[in-house]
């Protein structure tokens, strides 16, 4: 790291650059030394004698002064309101009490004094710009012949046309600017940097972003995800309802059924080989309607679908996240590598901080192996892109279905040693959604941030039930994520797996009991929280978390409000949070998580084992908060089950042949884990395997039985585990398909399925798979809209209700629109053309009249959208009669269809309710 003392560009005065040395000199590695970017800079304590005209043309804006000013202490919370007053702007934090600001020219320098100032100095101009730029590392990407691509901020007290206009001056030309912001790409000559670094409206320059590439390489279960969405009677239906998603990627998605009624964006008519867009969207929100294998986490939820921009400022993006259509995104795109915080990471943490319902969620890469600078080699320091370094971000690691991480996925620490990937998820070998209704194999950091953002939508929706529908701030969601987390790798975090893999039930549980309390804290102050930790509890967790204000780019560390956590017993013994060391050696960086102050992250975490039952206090304290106040969140853990089977679980219906994976929860266990199967609810048990007391799942080869009755055990010495209901082992429904399609009916047949009682008919819906008819033959017509021209898909499943086991839904198959074996009816063409329904559309009453009464029989029935009878009519034609009418006054308005049978052969109307 570089020494640098202020500073070397010209002055109005000389006698103020010597003084200038001669505080540096006298101050040396004293406690108001800053780091920014790779270089240490002494600040001069020269508010005594400082005057403005000091200043050079450089600094002065408009009609104020633009500079760092450094204070002896912290300010205090009334004298950051008091600058506010009166119009001077303590822009953003620089760690050590230093502010970059812009203060009116008429300033009183007594005020300052008053107040607590040290220093005030000018930027010069090769702070503005960024490591990269000093340093001549400019990528390919950011080079247009002779030019340079960067990205210039200026500040807010111009405005853009005359940013653009002196620019033109000085033969540089705009790239792209961004609505709403203060950024923007230039093409500049590549001799002019410091000429434009020294300009007064410009904060900083940073290479533009290097290229875009998505971070390609089951997770329901081993995320938890399942005990949300059970979709089973009774069971959970958190599936992110009322939640909007937002896929940033490739472009277009599908078409697809696992998106019906929920898609908000453009379609790829054909496929176009670009699907990495189609796989991640799958994986947030695909609903398994055509195989409900591949259900995603939300399946609920809104999905939004837009082109993946770097920069987190194209209109799209804006628009959604800032009209409210959006709450969770997702991007699974690199960008650089170890980029530091830059202006993308401001962008990010600024716009979780300006709507504080909004969460971005990130990949952290697959670039493990990939030296990026930090110093430790090629095994760490490596998350890849700038907005994956966001505070109030998440970036998420990836495993395998088992929970071993994959090599590649990339490893922390943040570029200034803070704890990344945030929380990790299971992304290798994931299937999802493909284009034209098909699957592919998708994996790498690309499929496990999707998983995290959609169990996030699913925790979004938890919140709102449990509170009126008002959307939750993310920064309670991530820290439930967090604190919640399956530890793994390493006790404690770590800089491979970050606070462990997600457990989306927990997280979930903390927010339906209350487990969380949220306040404010000033710079100095303490809040004492006292929460209650009952007894037999055998692990409790308690987490502060605050989404904190953006830093500026190029501080080490980013960290702009430092709190800090401290938990006291019932026996007044103290406890502090997890702390890492980040030093830049690989030892040191795999060395587990030791306790102690935290002056780095904005999340801190205090685990006691078997702890007493009692009161607890929670101290949060205003270590140093320069941008105050800050709002915070407690959340805490209280496990007082060590062994929790988590799948199958109750009401899944499991195929009897091949594998699953059973999954379960363990804390403090210390035994190697015992696993079985009954088929008899519990009568009898048989053995599956065991398991090392290192691993909370195991392969299970599935009985080649049929049980409506199957529970699965989990023991670890004294702790044992059952599903917490039945679930269904059987085979499945063969040969399903379409026989016969009609204009407004369609027959769909199978093979018998051994000891079935009835099959349930499903058809596509609105959103999703609907059982529209029940039979207990092998085939069923139903009545369809429009055969001739419309497609529908449809499925089975086969039910014993004695038995009480379902077998697994058929996949979806699809009939494209047209006619199928649909003879006509045989009728004679007058009796066929002659009959009249009427009125229609009817509210009370509806008649059904035929001219022709050479018939024997006559029978009308009236059947709804799902397939259900709900009257009949037999009239024979006795005396001429050749009339029946129908009561419909009860029924809902809709669309319904009558069946008018004649002498054995029938024809269906259509009929509308009003």
């Amino acid at each position: 790291m570089k020494n640098f003392t202020f500073f070397s560009i010209n002055r109005k005065s000389v006698s103020f650059l010597v003084m200038i040395f001669a505080f540096a000199l006298a101050s040396a590695q004293n406690s108001y030394t800053i780091t920014f970017q790779d270089e240490t800079i002494e600040m001069p304590e020269n508010i005594d004698t400082f005057q403005w005209n000091q200043f050079p043309e450089s600094a002065h804006l408009r009609d104020g002064y633009i500079g760092w000013v450094q204070f002896y202490e912290t300010p205090s919370q009334s004298v950051q309101d008091l600058f506010a007053a009166n119009g001077l702007d303590l822009i953003s934090y620089i760690p050590h009490h230093t502010y970059l600001f812009r203060f009116p020219e008429n300033t009183s320098i007594s005020f300052l004094q008053n107040n607590g100032v040290r220093s005030i100095v000018p930027v010069e101009g090769r702070f503005k710009l960024s490591q990269d730029l000093k340093n001549g590392n400019i990528g390919n990407w950011a080079t247009d012949g002779e030019n340079y691509v960067v990205t210039l901020q200026y500040y807010p007290y111009v405005d853009a046309q005359f940013v653009i206009a002196d620019l033109a001056t000085q033969q540089i030309s705009v790239k792209q600017q961004y609505a709403g912001s203060n950024n923007i790409d230039l093409v500049i000559p590549n001799d002019c940097l410091e000429t434009l670094s020294n300009q007064p409206y410009v904060k900083w320059v940073e290479v533009i972003v290097a290229p875009s590439v998505p971070d390609s390489e089951k997770g329901r279960t081993i995320h938890r995800a399942n005990l949300l969405d059970t979709q089973t009677p009774g069971g959970n239906n958190f599936t992110g309802l009322g939640v909007g998603t937002l896929c940033r990627d490739d472009g277009p998605v599908g078409p697809h059924i696992d998106f019906q009624g929920r898609h908000n964006g453009p379609l790829n008519p054909i496929a176009n080989g670009s699907s990495h867009g189609d796989g991640v969207s799958g994986i947030i929100a695909g609903a398994g309607n055509l195989n409900p294998n591949n259900r995603g986490m939300a399946a609920g939820s809104d999905l939004y679908v837009v082109q993946y921009v770097a920069s987190f400022l194209d209109t799209n993006t804006v628009t959604l996240i800032n009209n409210g259509d959006v709450q969770v995104t997702n991007s699974s795109y690199s960008n650089g590598c170890n980029a530091g915080y830059t202006s993308i990471t401001q962008t990010v943490d600024t716009q979780t901080n300006t709507i504080p319902t909004l969460l971005h969620v990130f990949s952290a890469g697959n670039s493990n192996g990939l030296n990026c600078g930090y110093g430790a080699g090629s095994q760490w320091g490596n998350i890849t892109g700038g907005h994956k370094q966001g505070k109030n971000v998440i970036a998420t690691a990836n495993l395998f279905e088992d929970g071993v991480l994959v090599s590649s996925s990339s490893r922390g620490p943040a570029h200034d040693g803070r704890i990344k990937p945030d929380i990790s998820a299971h992304g290798q070998g994931q299937i999802s959604t493909n284009q034209n209704n098909t699957y592919q194999t998708f994996g790498g950091t690309s499929a496990a941030a999707p998983g995290i953002a959609g169990v996030s939508a699913q925790l979004y929706q938890v919140y709102m039930e449990e509170n009126a529908g008002a959307l939750p701030e993310s920064a309670l969601i991530k820290a439930a994520l967090l604190n919640t987390a399956n530890d793994m790798g390493n006790v404690g975090p770590d800089f491979k797996f970050g606070w462990g893999l997600v457990n989306a039930n927990r997280a979930a549980l903390l927010l339906q009991d209350d487990r969380y309390l949220s306040s404010t804290v000033a710079q100095g102050l303490t809040n004492t929280h006292t929460i209650n930790v009952p007894a037999n509890t055998t692990q409790v967790r308690f987490m502060v978390y605050w989404s904190d204000p953006a830093a500026t780019p190029g501080a080490d560390p980013a960290l702009v409000n430092d709190l800090d956590l401290v938990v006291t017993d019932p026996s007044s013994g103290t406890h502090l949070p997890w702390v890492l060391d980040h030093t830049p050696n690989p030892v040191n960086l795999d060395t587990p998580a030791t306790t102690g102050p935290d002056h780095l992250n904005n999340m801190e975490q205090v685990l006691i084992n078997n702890p007493a039952a009692g009161d607890y206090d929670i101290d949060i304290t205003g270590f140093n908060v320069p941008i105050g106040p800050q709002d915070y969140y407690v959340v805490y853990e209280i496990i007082t089950d060590n062994l929790v089977l988590t799948y199958p679980n109750g009401g899944e219906a499991l195929l009897n042949v091949g594998t699953h994976i059973i999954h379960w929860d363990a804390t403090n266990t210390t035994g190697n884990f015992l696993l079985e199967y009954s088929l008899d609810n519990g009568s009898t048990w048989n053995t599956i395997g065991n398991a090392a007391s290192t691993v909370t799942n195991f392969e299970w080869s599935v009985p080649n039985d049929v049980s409506g009755e199957a529970l699965v055990r989990i023991t670890s010495g004294a702790f044992s585990d059952t599903s917490d209901d039945v679930f269904s082992i059987a085979g499945i429904v063969g040969g399903v398909s379409a026989i016969q399609v009609c204009e407004t009916t369609a027959t769909i047949s199978w093979i018998a399925l051994p000891d079935a009682e009835e099959y349930d008919l499903y058809m596509l819906g609105d959103e999703y798979m609907e059982i529209v008819g029940t039979t207990t033959d092998t085939e069923i017509t139903v009545p369809i809209v429009d055969g001739e021209n419309t497609d529908f898909w449809y499925a089975v499943v086969a039910r014993n209700t004695t038995e009480g086991w379902r077998t697994l839904r058929t996949v979806a198959r699809l009939h494209s629109s047209g006619l199928l074996d649909c003879d006509p009816l045989g009728l004679d063409d007058i009796v066929l053309g002659n009959i009249v329904m009427s009125p229609n559309p009817a509210s009370d009453q509806v008649t059904i009249s035929l001219s022709d009464t050479n018939f024997s029989n006559f029978e009308v029935t009236i059947v709804n959208s799902l397939g259900q009878t709900l009257q009949t009519v037999n009239e024979r034609a006795l005396n001429g009669t050749s009339e029946a009418t129908l009561d419909v006054s009860s029924y809902r308005t809709g669309l319904y269809f009558v069946t008018i049978e004649i002498d054995g052969q029938s024809t269906t109307k259509k009929l509308v309710i009003r």
